[in-house]
């Protein structure tokens, strides 16, 4: 994972919760990195997973929640970096129905590494998108965060489900976004 991802974490946590916070997950975890992430560098999964574990049991918030709100928190920092075309599209679902076919392909041109999930989509009721994740990551609830941030973005209102979820043993998650008009 790439270290702005963990500098953008850093903030999160920082903002909301406090330095001591922060500082105390970088010490109660061995860290390959010993904490010091640069943004340009991949750092690998586990030290992520850790962060959050540790912060999820000393916040007593669970691990779901606080990726999703990692997520919201996230979006607005990536939303400037998005093709054109993307920050242009003129609504919510337009947006997100450009994420895998161009938003990650844009992506991987300037991080070939990058790990990025895979989504297909399920388009046929109107107010509905079906959002169809796989990651050997599991990192379905970020996505979640990352869209709800594009609806405030967009102005608009979601209510977002998961009939099914890898972290339940699926194969992939289904993510459900329902536009509340």
């Amino acid at each position: 994972m790439k270290g702005a991802i963990f500098n953008a974490l850093q903030e999160f946590v920082e903002q909301g919760h406090g330095y001591q916070v922060w500082d105390d997950a970088l010490t109660n975890n061995t860290l390959a990195s010993h904490g010091i992430y640069t943004s340009t560098k991949q750092y690998d999964d586990s030290e992520l997973f850790a962060i959050v574990g540790y912060l999820s049991e000393r916040l007593e918030v669970p691990v779901s929640d606080l990726v999703r709100a990692f997520g919201v928190f996230l979006f607005p920092r990536l939303m400037p970096q998005a093709p054109e075309e993307a920050q242009k599209a003129p609504s919510l679902r337009a947006f997100l129905m450009t994420v895998d076919e161009l938003i990650h392909v844009e992506v991987k041109k300037l991080y070939k590494d990058a790990q990025l999930p895979e989504f297909n989509y399920d388009d046929h009721i109107d107010d509905k998108l079906t959002m169809i994740y796989r990651s050997p990551r599991k990192l379905c609830f970020l996505s979640e965060g990352l869209i709800l941030g594009a609806a405030d973005h967009f102005k608009e209102t979601v209510s977002i489900s998961q009939n099914c979820c890898m972290h339940q043993g699926a194969e992939c998650c289904e993510i459900e976004v329902t536009f509340n008009g």
